[in-house]
């Protein structure tokens, strides 16, 4: 029996609270192994009707299709309702895995609305957050980063839960091996051209020297631990400034912070005035803070779209004209092309 391997109530019995799940199958043995986990965990409560399957062809091979279809009858076969999206329309040349993984999760999340999924499940395991944990601490994240991938997350509105990231892959391609199911392999998986198929390859020589895949993901535990306090420090030490929000902070407030907690201060304003996404790399930020912390005034510099400057006592974050300016038209486009759409419907 499939569940007997992995415990597959562990894996679904926290996720009650959602009425229907979705289901992520590629046809890779990960995402194979996780199908069978929900199949053993519905025969057991009779409980089919709470998941739906959803798998994706990107239309970047020609066995997609058919790898696609493969998924769909093999859930079929167990019970399951099944969707199979399509990517459609031009590919990019460069940061395919990354455009692959963005439209993934926009075609899925367009689709479950109306299959009334409220959450999906996705086969992320030891190995993928080991490797997330090592990318991030080569590209300089900060705690925040280091954090890897969380259990529950967010992704473009798309609410994602990973309940397989303890779980060795060894361990559920044994599970697939059990059955008569045959995953597929995808080339992409094995280029060194892709940064983290590198790290992959490189996970088995680190573990020679004691960092392995299980150390890697109790690390990232450590780390969500810490940027949990940080954040509630940094709540904490923002709520006491009422100019924060406008962008303002006093330089004393920031000088009393420990630097961590400062440097997460800062990183906020950015982001709240900036209005882009926190880089990975934690450097530029830490020097900011390191300057505005030790240098009595600073005249204007620029980092992460906001222009920042301090006269001693108050340290000012705006966002860059240009910045702004091309945020207006990108909204006044979309707004154009909303109306566009609506008028042609």
């Amino acid at each position: 029996m499939p569940g007997d391997v992995i415990d597959s109530e562990a894996i679904f019995a926290p996720l009650a609270e959602f009425r229907r799940l979705g289901l992520a199958v590629s046809g890779g043995p990960d995402s194979l192994a996780l199908l069978l986990l929900a199949a053993a965990f519905a025969d057991r409560h009779a409980a089919h009707a709470r998941f739906v399957v959803y798998s994706v062809d990107h239309a970047l091979r020609p066995e997609a299709a058919a790898e696609a279809a493969y998924v769909a009858d093999a859930a079929q076969r167990l019970g399951f309702a099944t969707r199979v999206l399509r990517w459609e329309g031009p590919k990019p040349t460069t940061g395919i895995q990354q455009a692959a993984r963005a439209a993934r999760y926009g075609l899925i999340a367009a689709a479950m609305p109306a299959d009334g999924a409220e959450i999906l499940v996705t086969a992320h395991h030891l190995a993928d957050q080991a490797e997330t944990v090592l990318m991030r601490l080569a590209h300089g994240s900060g705690i925040e980063g280091l954090r890897g991938m969380d259990y529950f997350a967010e992704i473009g509105g798309l609410a994602v839960v990973r309940p397989l990231l303890g779980i060795d892959p060894a361990d559920l391609g044994r599970l697939v091996a059990a059955s008569d199911l045959v995953p597929a392999q995808d080339p992409g998986n094995l280029d060194p051209g892709y940064e983290r198929v590198r790290w992959r390859q490189m996970l088995p020589q680190l573990a020679a020297l004691g960092l392995d895949a299980r150390r890697l993901s109790r690390f990232a535990d450590r780390m969500r631990d810490a940027d949990l306090a940080l954040s509630e420090m940094a709540t904490t030490a923002m709520a006491a400034e009422p100019a924060s929000g406008s962008g303002r902070l006093t330089r004393a407030a920031l000088v009393r912070l420990p630097r961590a907690v400062a440097t997460r201060v800062v990183a906020r304003l950015l982001a709240e005035v900036g209005g882009g996404q926190k880089p990975h790399d934690l450097a530029p930020v830490e020097t900011l803070t390191d300057r505005l912390r030790m240098e009595p005034a600073l005249k204007r510099t620029s980092l992460h779209g906001c222009l920042i400057s301090s006269d001693g006592a108050t340290i000012t974050v705006v966002r860059e004209a240009g910045r702004q300016a091309a945020r207006q038209s990108a909204v006044r486009s979309a707004r154009m092309r909303s109306d566009t759409s609506v008028t042609r419907n």
